[in-house]
């Protein structure tokens, strides 16, 4: 085999792999990104004051404004009811996705000294029951769940199939006829 056919291979091989791994990347970076229902209020809430964190809803009800990233169905910005608290605001954001890590839920709240970091253990709140394990929320929490280590393993093994796939394609298109 000559060098100038090999490199035609490699590069050939080099442009499926972009195909195969890039393509549905770029689609996926093209789509909406999901939102919560701040996007979808169809009466605008009305901030009290210029420096208030609260706010009015529809119905008169005093409303805070709070974040949540990461691991749920609809992660965004919400306006909920003042007296909201963790769990129902997780169950507002579509609940976590199947590979969450309920164990360490943080919650970001800004104090007076700076950011103050409150971690939520879920998981014992759901086995037990016990109320106190769930605090309520403040105006400007931000609450993110993050994956868990199998999340991370499912996300490898999902690159290393494709590129397997990509292989695969490689091996039957330019390897298997010459042999």
């Amino acid at each position: 085999m000559s060098p100038v056919s090999l490199g035609k291979q490699l590069g050939t091989a080099l442009f499926a792999v972009m195909i195969v791994v890039m393509v549905p990347l770029w689609a996926e970076a093209q789509t909406a990104p999901r939102q919560g229902p701040t996007q979808q209020v169809d009466v605008p809430v009305q901030r009290i004051g210029q420096a208030s964190q609260y706010y009015i809803g529809a119905t008169n009800e005093l409303l805070i404004r709070v974040n949540i990233w990461g691991r749920v169905l609809r992660p965004g910005q919400y306006f909920i009811p003042s007296t909201t608290d963790l769990i129902t605001l997780i169950s507002v954001a579509g609940g976590p996705e199947q590979r969450s890590r309920l164990d360490n839920v943080r919650i970001v709240r800004n104090s007076e000294d700076g950011a103050e970091i409150i971690v939520v253990n879920i998981k014992k709140f759901l086995k037990t029951g016990d109320k106190r394990l769930v605090p309520n929320l403040e105006p400007e929490d931000t609450i993110v769940l993050s994956g868990s280590s199998w999340q991370l393993f499912a996300d490898v093994v999902g690159v290393v199939s494709q590129l397997a796939i990509v292989a695969n394609v490689y091996f039957w298109f330019f390897v298997a006829e010459h042999l």
